[in-house]
């Protein structure tokens, strides 16, 4: 009576597993059967803000449902990726992130609302975007080193803006000041769509913006460019410097990403992932990316968690030797 009833227990546990094994599959198969929400974390407008649009657009189109973005801007970042990260891990919530909400804040502050490394699936990394330095054009100084003899010769006179404490925007120009030695007041807004729009109307002097942000009113010759915060030159600006040829090593370049919540399940992830791939690879994609100044990097879900790891650890070092801190 007990053999019989240990193998009727063991029959319905096996039937229970085929059936949760049954219905993951139709819900791989079928997702996604309702539209999707993509969550970035900085106003419309911004260079993140670009990107995700572009790659929701694509997976719309390749899915056949809606990829509907929303904004949550605020704490650099840290407000929509919160927010994203406690969605429900069903794969209808993919969140972009960045640099700042996770390899860098983490170093910056002593915590932050999410563990940066560990509280979602990473999909695929799509793009690395270096900052540029810009200042209007007023501004007397036309290459970085004059740019840093006028502000030593000016001490508090001049103002940079930032997208809010601790975004690499910021960093950027508190990094500049500690190696140079220049002296600047820092004016944070809630992103670049606030932060652009001031430099613009010449009520603050320059900032450390990502490309896809500045290099349109740069081409358009609204602000000049002094460098890009890369060790290198980059493709879409091959005339204007790195700022490392007068700051050696200097490297601060943000990149974009998405994920989802952990524990939506595996094939759910790999669909996502797959797609987002998928669309990195029409040459329309990455027209539209170079256009903006953002540079396509793909990497699929293993190879973005180690470059986090390895951006994570760069931070580490660069906050450690610098000694910059938030809080």
């Amino acid at each position: 009576m007990l053999q019989k009833a240990g193998r009727l227990a063991v029959m319905a546990m096996l039937a229970v597993a085929a059936i949760a094994t049954t219905a993951r599959a139709q819900t791989a198969a079928t997702y996604p059967d309702r539209p999707v929400r993509m969550i970035v974390g900085f106003p419309a407008g911004g260079a993140t803000d670009i990107v995700a649009r572009i790659i929701a657009e694509k997976l719309a189109a390749a899915w056949g449902k809606p990829v509907v973005v929303e904004n949550f801007a605020g704490a650099a970042g840290m407000t929509g990726t919160a927010q994203g990260l406690k969605a429900a891990a069903d794969g209808y919530t993919i969140t972009s992130i960045v640099g700042t909400t996770t390899t860098l804040l983490a170093n910056l502050r002593s915590k932050i609302p999410y563990d940066p490394l560990n509280d979602y699936e990473p999909l695929a990394l799509v793009t690395v975007f270096p900052n540029m330095l810009v200042v209007r054009n007023e501004i007397p100084a036309k290459t970085v080193q004059e740019l840093i003899d006028l502000l030593k010769a000016n001490p508090g006179k001049y103002t940079f803006a930032s997208t809010g404490f601790g975004s690499s925007v910021h960093i950027a120009g508190e990094w500049f000041k500690k190696a140079t030695g220049a002296d600047m007041l820092h004016v944070p807004f809630t992103g670049s769509s606030a932060a652009l729009p001031a430099l613009l109307g010449g009520h603050v002097d320059m900032e450390f913006d990502t490309m896809p942000t500045v290099l349109p009113p740069v081409q358009s010759g609204q602000l000049r460019a002094l460098g890009v915060g890369t060790l290198t030159r980059v493709p879409a600006a091959p005339d204007i410097p790195a700022i490392a040829e007068t700051i050696p090593g200097f490297d601060v370049a943000s990149w974009e990403g998405f994920v989802v919540p952990k524990g939506t399940p595996a094939d759910i992830q790999k669909k996502i992932a797959d797609a987002i791939i998928e669309a990195m690879k029409d040459p329309t994609v990455v027209e539209r990316f170079n256009a903006v100044g953002a540079l396509p990097v793909v990497k699929g879900p293993d190879e973005f968690k180690a470059f986090m790891k390895a951006d994570y650890e760069k931070w580490q070092r660069v906050t450690k030797e610098t000694g910059i801190k938030i809080d």
